[in-house]
Order: structure tokens, then sequence, then C-alpha cells
């Protein structure tokens, strides 16, 4: 459990808390942990959602299908992220995505009515978990209007570029390393892989950016 308060004290719900009351905290919200392997599914588009879940160890993908069986990667989550909050919060009754294991994961569960209810216990930390979950929420929030930028943007190359100058204003350097494969980053800007290695291929003749696999380095920004 020790461990696991260590990666606690980087989720956002759990700022500025204390170890002793994190302990306490996960009694009073009834948590449970549980191990998946890769390719597990940790939600299934359809399901209810009335937990919250918080990734422990390993990664994940949230993914969204259309009818026509086309996938779309909303966001890739690792280690303190969580997923499942908003749904909970806004009380929808079937998730609209799922949530897909990249590698083996560690998860804990915690019911989210027991995170906005305050308990007969009266915990005094309760109110600083409630605010916290505002602000995990108005964050992400922030990333999906990002995104939905990055997705109005006409061609393959200028939602290219948004998401690359995302990475660089989220990092600070103009090389960094992005979580997906080619097939997913293609999934990530709704566009097709055959076209997005071509015109990755141009940017890099063009000297805008370079790139090793996951790595890359921007030159200019147009």
């Amino acid at each position: 459990m020790n461990n696991s308060v260590e990666i606690l004290k980087q989720v956002a719900i759990f700022q500025n808390v204390s170890d002793e009351s994190i302990l306490h905290m996960l009694n009073c919200l009834e948590s449970y942990e549980q191990v998946y392997s890769k390719n597990d599914i940790l939600l299934l588009a359809g399901d209810k959602v009335s937990s919250v879940g918080i990734i422990l160890a390993g990664s994940a993908q949230i993914v969204k299908e259309d009818i026509m069986g086309n996938r779309n990667i909303v966001s890739e989550i690792g280690t303190a992220d969580m997923f499942g909050e908003a749904f909970a919060c806004a009380n929808v009754a079937k998730s609209p995505v799922t949530v897909l294991t990249t590698t083996g994961c560690t998860v804990m569960y915690i019911r989210f009515n027991r995170i906005v209810t305050t308990c007969s216990s009266s915990c005094s930390f309760h109110t600083k978990l409630i605010s916290n979950m505002l602000s995990l929420i108005a964050q992400k929030n922030i990333f999906l209007n990002n995104k939905i930028d990055i997705l109005s943007q006409r061609s393959t190359r200028e939602k290219l570029m948004a998401y690359f100058s995302m990475q660089m204003q989220k990092t600070g350097k103009n090389r960094f390393r992005i979580p997906f494969s080619r097939d997913e980053l293609a999934d990530f800007l709704c566009v097709n892989r055959s076209a997005l290695s071509r015109e990755l291929s141009k940017m890099k003749q063009e000297n805008i950016l370079d790139f090793d696999r996951n790595e890359f380095k921007v030159y200019t920004v147009e």
C-alpha cells in the first residue's frame, strides 16, 4: 500500500493531501486494486460508469469507435492518470468510450459517489478531494478543447503541426517523444495511415522536422 500512496500523491485528486489522509481516504472511498494484462478492457463502451479508475502502473488508451468501426484514439493515459470521472460526474448512463490497456496494468478503483458525498465521519479532507476533482475535470476539458483545435485543421499536415505544437508547449522543447505508433497517431488525428506517413516524409525532406520512430524534433512551425 505504501507504494500505492507514493503514486497516489501524483494523482490530481490527491494533490496537497498528506500520506496519512490518503490512507484514511482510501478506506473511506472503498478503494480496491486490480491487475490486468496487455490488451485487457478496463471499461467497455456501453458499460455503466459508477467507479473512477486510477492507473497505478502501466498505460492504456481511451478509444471511441463509430458505427462503421472506425477507431479514434481520444487520449493515452499512464501512471497516476484517471479515467471515468467525467462520465460518472455527468451521470452518463453508458460509457461512450472504451479504455484498453497497452501494457500490463495495475488499476485502483474508487466509487464516484463516495468522492462527491460527504461520509458519516465528516472527513476533513473531503472538501479538498471534491475541489481537486473539479480542477481535474476542468483540466481534461482544456485537453479536449485542444484536441478539437487539432481535428478542426483541414489538412493532414496542419493536424500534425497543431499536434506537434501542443507537444512543444507541453514539454517546453522542440524535441519530444510521443506515446503513439504511426497507426495510433493516425487514429488520434483521424487521418489515413498512408497519408500520415507520406506527409511526415515530405515534412522531413523539407527540413520542417526530423524523427526517429516516436522521437521528433521540429525545426519550424508553420
